[in-house]
């Protein structure tokens, strides 16, 4: 039967929970990744009083994070966007700096060339400007293979980004669906999400979406499955994938990003967008090696 000292106390400890949970905002507000939590009050179940039913008072029903499904799709998207026109932006600037110096560039050194060349179609039994045409041939071609080994160097310095961000993304995929499992047993012992396990896991697949695009496929309350490329399932569950360096069969030299699966790797290069590593990737194909073949063109 209710009473007025059950109910207040009802109102107490309901009231205490929410201290708690505003304690535990406070406490994680300069946490990546932490998403506010509040309290839902519910009405406790009455109690019929003769012909009437009389209230019990409140309790907390549930503690709910502030958290928007699409928002946070839409900032992966625009995180991962992000982040690969800012790499794509850095590689290029490495380029430029190495190609468009206005003194030392690959234009200055062709047209110091050109001007020898002129010198010797214009006087052609000067001895000076035959000099002067061998001295710069020599230089512009001893400038290409110098261009040639730095560009090199940036495709080797490629191959070392995706090996280590391979073992970055396959290490983050492992913790992913080690929280799946934690999170499905935590909502089974309580029926109630765990808060802090779920932020713990959608920053885990914010620092993936950085290096490249994923999609992200909720499978029940409790699981996230995590695809990238073209479907190719990096988190299926409570088993993750792994993310591999493989060699190009058209150039032993060059490193492609491979799934690995219990039939072998699968290359999915072409097939990764956004995010760091897509950024590199796009570099590579429409910078990288452009630059490449026009300077070989330039050299024949």
């Amino acid at each position: 039967m209710p009473d007025m000292m059950s109910t207040g106390i009802s109102g107490l400890r309901a009231l205490q929970r929410a201290l708690d949970t505003t304690s535990h905002n406070i406490a994680n507000a300069g946490t990546e990744g932490y998403s506010r939590q509040r309290v839902e009050f519910q009405a406790r179940v009455p109690s019929q009083y003769g012909n009437g039913w009389v209230g019990n008072g409140v309790e907390a029903a549930a503690v709910r994070r502030s958290y928007d499904q699409f928002l946070v799709a839409q900032t992966r998207v625009s995180g991962g966007t992000a982040e690969r026109l800012n790499e794509f932006a850095a590689q290029a600037e490495r380029i430029n700096n190495l190609l468009g110096d206005p003194s030392t560039g690959l234009s200055a050194s062709t047209q110091r060339f050109a001007n020898a060349l002129q010198g010797v179609a214009t006087t052609p039994a000067s001895i000076p400007a035959r000099e002067t045409l061998l001295a710069e041939g020599a230089q512009l071609a001893q400038r290409l293979n110098d261009y040639d080994n730095r560009l090199r160097t940036l495709d080797r310095d490629i191959n070392a980004r995706f090996a280590v961000e391979a073992r970055d993304i396959s290490s983050l995929a492992a913790n992913i669906a080690q929280l799946n499992g934690e999170i499905t047993a935590a909502y089974e012992r309580s029926s109630q999400d765990p808060n802090d396990l779920l932020d713990q896991r959608d920053r885990l697949i914010d620092q993936i979406s950085r290096k490249l695009n994923v999609s992200v496929v909720p499978e029940n309350r409790t699981v996230l499955n995590v695809f990238v490329g073209n479907g190719q399932a990096l988190v299926l569950g409570t088993a993750a994938a792994e993310i591999t360096v493989t060699r190009d069969r058209f150039d032993p030299e060059r490193q492609q990003l491979a799934l690995q699966t219990p039939s072998g790797p699968i290359d999915i290069s072409q097939n990764l967008s956004g995010g760091s590593l897509g950024g590199l990737i796009d570099f590579r194909r429409e910078m990288l090696d452009p630059a490449r073949n026009a300077l070989g063109r330039m050299a024949t």
